[in-house]
């Protein structure tokens, strides 16, 4: 140190002296120990300069902690205070950025050690803040120090995103990726967390929400896969599933093959109520400052991945937007939520209840799609106020036309999904019984390893070898519980789903059927439902997925009573209604296009209004049909003959089966005794039958003359399976006309042999 002494006076030997020891973070603490012992040193050279050993007063209680946050350390605000209280003769540190490395903090102190005349030393120099040309220099110090510490910083953050750019700044990556030996991001090796992880994208898929998923998996008792980034080694361990969790791994872009790397922004803003800095960190909105497609192996694509950030975003309940798929499918009476689209602005419309109506004697809310975005811009009206009940009641009767079809294709597909779900749920329990058993069996072989002699080791290597042993045994007992819960459908199941297939209102009218459920079939076929109003009635106009659209009308409700329900429409329901449920009456009503008063299609509450209005009684208890006999409906007699709707209704069609319908659009009832069954059914013809061409060849007949006669039943004939199709097989010896060609030849051949 440079000769200074002659500024150190009685006045400030006769105060205390103050070493002031700091390092800026742990890890210098733990490993820059020289630097450590040459700031303790200074403790010599004060008592050097003349100051008694019990004057000095060394402050290290800011060890690890940064200067260049002003307010935030507790041993410097101590120092600062004894300076302003003029307790202290000297500050002494080894440099100027030890004090501090922020101008407030910097400032401050030359400000009071000027006016209560305290030295500041540090391993070069002491200075008098009384005197210009040294605050000059300290000034300059303090500038110099901030810098440093600036620079330094900056060539870092540069060097950070000059890497990151490239693809190659790598960082603790989330489950189911580890870094391997040549810094490149890989899968992980642990078939349980992939599976885990793939198994949350396909149950979004399925569920269409993140809090769905997450409900889901706590259900089947199912743990999650978490890297825990504050462990030195940054296993993955297995945790009880949060939502949060599932959140963050559907809106990680590191699943779809894509590095990013700015995403969370570092925000330095000075706190108020404390007046410190405060440092908080945001996920950065917007385009990211950095991303690279196909930069590793992905669990999803990335147009997939930008399809899940759209569904999650429409899934908040508050989200202001203007997409007609916002929200999840909730438990609301609306059907249409999140579908519906003003016909007139093009904006989403919400649901909105207001106004009262009367439901069987009880007073309650309307339920009601409004649009008022015109409104809340201009200050006027809304756009469009609508109320919902009759237009979900039009949008879903078609739906279920669309839908009718399709039953038989959505009961395989039901059996494919609950058959990948248990093959899902099975290959997870597999893999985390095959890791328990994996952790049992090391523990064993370490408690073995040790030697005998050794307890203060083996006691404890044998706690850890039985607690793995119980957890191996709860992990099978879950394992076989969830085998035992394993939903599969049985053959009852099967016929009954059959059954429904072709009576898909009824499965919707269902008590079990919720509103969420609902809203999950609407969305699986509609796109979006946009609705204008007209002087005289509602336009829906329905986009199917896929691109196809369909256009429905109906009435608005006018003041008065003249909405009546035509007579015909009241008599026809009298006449079904001894034999068929209100559902069943409303299907039937609307396949003849037959409308309300209001013209509405019918719905199950139309028609037990209908019939309250005008005393018709129910149906009474269902005819206990004959098992082998029947009657059957047309779906279940395509089950009874192993064949497709199509063929039991071409057969209907063309007289080969007869059946009859109490009016068009219901229900068959179709009678299928031994004798059809063994026609229709397809088995083994008897010996001597020959086919529909060989049978017209020997009665001298047309095919279709032949046909005929089977329809009619005056020829015998039944149905076989030749190469997987169906064939007709006659019995041409049952023929009681049309044999001239076989009795002329029979003749000629008489002739001959006379001849």
């Amino acid at each position: 140190m440079n000769d200074s002494s002659s500024k150190v006076g009685p006045t400030h030997l006769d105060r205390r002296a103050y070493v002031y020891v700091r390092q800026s973070s742990p890890q210098q603490v733990l490993h820059h120990t020289e630097s450590r012992r040459r700031q303790y040193q200074m403790v010599e050279w004060v008592e050097q300069v003349g100051w008694p050993k019990e004057r000095v007063v060394v402050i290290d209680e800011d060890q690890g902690k940064s200067g260049a946050v002003a307010k935030s350390r507790s041993g410097f605000e101590q120092l600062v205070t004894s300076v302003g209280r003029g307790e202290a003769g000297i500050v002494v540190s080894l440099e100027v950025s030890r004090l501090s490395r922020n101008s407030p903090d910097w400032y401050h102190l030359m400000y009071l050690s000027r006016w209560t005349d305290t030295l500041i030393a540090d391993g070069q120099t002491i200075y008098d803040p009384k005197l210009s040309a040294d605050r000059m220099v300290l000034g300059i110090r303090g500038q110099v120090s901030e810098m440093e510490l600036d620079n330094a910083v900056q060539r870092m953050v540069d060097a950070r995103w000059s890497k990151a750019r490239r693809g190659e700044l790598m960082t603790i990556p989330p489950a189911g990726y580890d870094v391997d030996d040549l810094n490149q991001l890989v899968k992980t090796s642990d078939e349980s967390v992939g599976q885990a992880i793939e198994t949350v994208f396909s149950k979004f898929d399925e569920l269409g929400s993140a809090r769905q998923v997450f409900v889901w998996w706590r259900e089947q008792g199912l743990k999650f896969p978490v890297r825990r980034v504050e462990l030195r080694t940054h296993p993955v361990v297995w945790l009880e599933p949060k939502y949060s969790m599932f959140l963050r791994t559907l809106k990680h872009p590191i699943y779809a093959g894509v590095y990013v790397f700015g995403r969370i922004e570092t925000v330095r803003e000075l706190d108020e109520a404390q007046g410190r800095l405060r440092v908080r960190r945001v996920q950065r909105q917007g385009e990211l400052p950095v991303l690279i497609e196909d930069h590793h192996p992905a669990y999803i694509s990335f147009d997939k991945y930008l399809q899940i950030q759209e569904r999650i975003k429409s899934n908040q309940m508050l989200q202001p937007n203007t997409s007609t798929k916002g929200g999840a499918a909730r438990e609301g009476k609306a059907l249409l939520q999140g579908l519906v689209r003003c016909g007139r602005c093009g904006r989403a419309m919400y649901v909105s209840y207001g106004g009262h109506h009367s439901e069987r004697g009880r007073v309650g809310r309307t339920m009601q799609y409004r649009c008022k975005r015109s409104g809340e811009r201009s200050g006027g009206r809304d756009c469009q106020l609508i109320g919902g009940k009759r237009i979900d009641d039009a949008v879903v009767q078609a739906f279920l036309e669309a839908t009718e079809p399709a039953g038989v294709e959505a009961l395989r597909s039901m059996q494919e999904q609950l058959q990948a779900e248990n093959e899902a749920l099975r290959r997870h329990w597999k893999l985390q019984v095959e890791k328990a058993e994996f952790e049992a069996n090391r523990a064993q072989r370490q408690f073995h390893a040790v030697e005998p002699e050794n307890r203060l080791v083996g006691r404890e290597l044998e706690r850890r070898w039985n607690e793995r042993l119980v957890e191996l045994e709860t992990i099978q007992q879950k394992a076989e519980a969830a085998r035992k819960q394993t939903l599969a459908l049985s053959n009852e199941d099967i016929a009954r789903a059959k059954e429904l297939s072709g009576h898909l209102e009824d499965v919707w009218n269902a008590e079990t059927t919720t509103n969420r459920d609902k809203k999950r079939l609407l969305r699986c076929l509609i796109e979006e439902v946009q609705l204008l109003t007209e002087e005289k009635r509602y336009v829906i106009r329905i986009l199917w997925k896929g691109g196809a659209t369909t256009q429905l009308e109906v009435v608005r409700r006018g003041s008065g009573t003249g909405h009546i329900t035509s007579a015909d429409d009241i008599e026809l329901v009298r006449q079904l209604a001894k034999e068929f449920d209100d559902a069943q009456i409303a299907r039937i009503l609307n396949k003849q296009g037959r409308r309300t008063g209001f013209g509405n299609p019918y719905t199950k509450s139309n028609v037990l209004s209908t019939r309250g209005r005008h005393k018709i009684p129910k149906c009474p208890q269902k005819l206990v049909k004959d098992p082998k006999e029947g009657p059957f409906t047309a779906d279940e007699a395509a089950v009874e003959l192993g064949v497709s709707m199509s063929t039991i209704h071409r057969w209907l069609q063309e007289g080969i089966l007869a059946g009859e319908q109490a009016t068009p659009g219901a229900p068959w009832r179709i009678l299928l005794s031994e004798e059809v069954r063994k026609k229709l059914s397809g088995g083994e013809a008897p010996e001597g039958w020959v086919s529909l061409g060989e049978a017209a060849r020997r009665l001298g007949l047309s095919r279709s003359h032949v046909t005929y006669l089977v329809k009619t039943g005056k020829l015998e004939a039944m149905q076989t399976i030749v190469r997987k199709a169906r064939r007709w097989r006659i019995n041409v010896e049952s023929a009681t006309c049309g044999r001239q060609p076989e009795l002329f030849e029979q003749k000629t051949n008489i002739n001959i042999k006379e001849a």
